[in-house]
C-alpha cells in the first residue's frame, strides 16, 4: 500500500523524522487507509477503538446530537491532525465521541499493536507521543476553561489569552480564521465577528487585516 508520506509527516507525532525513519518503523501491511466522501460516518460513538487514525486529507468533525436533533461540532480534525492516540494504552478502549467527513478525506490508520512496537522501536517517536498526550491534555484543560464560561467575551478572551502565550507578544497575527475560532470556543461564527467587533469598539483590541494588537492584556487574565 502506498500513501501520501508527505501529509503523514506533518503530523506532530513524526516531528524531527526523516520518511526513511518512519518507514523503518511503520509495516504499512498491517495498516488500512481509508478514503471517504463528505457527509460520511467514520467512527460512531462507543465503536471499539484499536487504531489510531492519521489524517491524510479532508475535514472530520465530533458530533453531539441536543435533544432537537441538531448536530453540535465539538471539535475538528484536518490534514496533520490524528484520533484515538489517547486511547492507546487503555483497556477495552471505546470511542467517545461520533465521527463524520465534512469534506472528501483520506486517514491512515495504525493498529495499537504497531503504535506500540514503534513507540519501543524509536526513542523520537516516543518522545513526539508523550508530547502529543501533554498538549492533549493542555488543550483539553483549555477547552474545559473556556466551556465554564457562558458569555462569548469571556470565551473569547480566554482564546486571546491562549494566543498570546503563544505568540510572546500582544501583537500577533491571528492563526485561525472566524469559523475555527468559533469552533475552538464553541459559538456561532456571527456571534464571533460581532463580539470581536465589540472588544474593539471597547478599547480592549485592535484588528488590522489579520494582525490583532491586544490593547488592555492585563483584562484578558480570567
Amino acid at each position: 500500500m502506498e500513501i501520501n508520506m508527505t501529509n503523514l509527516m506533518k503530523n506532530s507525532m513524526f516531528n524531527n523524522m526523516s520518511e526513511e525513519e518512519i518507514r523503518t518503523i511503520l509495516d504499512l501491511s498491517s495498516c488500512t487507509q481509508e478514503t471517504y466522501e463528505k457527509d460520511s460516518l467514520v467512527i460512531e460513538e462507543n465503536e471499539d477503538c484499536d487504531t489510531i487514525g492519521f489524517v491524510l486529507e479532508g475535514i472530520l468533525t465530533i458530533q453531539q446530537y441536543g435533544l432537537s436533533g441538531d448536530a453540535l461540532t465539538i471539535n475538528v480534525f484536518r490534514h496533520g491532525d490524528c484520533f484515538g492516540a489517547p486511547l492507546l494504552f487503555t483497556s477495552k478502549a471505546k470511542y467517545p465521541f461520533t465521527l463524520v467527513t465534512s469534506t472528501k478525506s483520506t486517514v491512515l490508520f495504525i493498529p495499537f499493536a504497531q503504535m506500540r512496537t514503534m513507540l519501543e522501536k524509536s526513542q523520537t517517536f516516543n518522545t513526539n507521543y508523550l508530547t502529543f498526550l501533554s498538549n492533549h491534555i493542555f488543550i483539553l484543560k483549555n477547552k474545559i476553561k473556556i466551556l465554564a464560561h457562558n458569555d462569548v467575551r469571556s470565551r473569547l478572551m480566554i482564546y486571546l489569552s491562549r494566543e498570546i502565550e503563544t505568540a510572546g507578544s500582544t501583537t500577533f497575527r491571528m492563526r485561525h480564521k472566524k469559523i475555527q475560532i468559533s469552533e475552538i470556543i464553541k459559538v456561532a461564527r456571527p456571534s464571533v465577528s460581532r463580539e470581536l467587533s465589540n472588544m474593539e469598539r471597547d478599547g480592549l483590541i485592535r484588528i488590522e487585516g489579520n494582525e490583532i494588537e491586544i490593547l488592555a492584556p492585563e483584562e484578558f487574565v480570567l
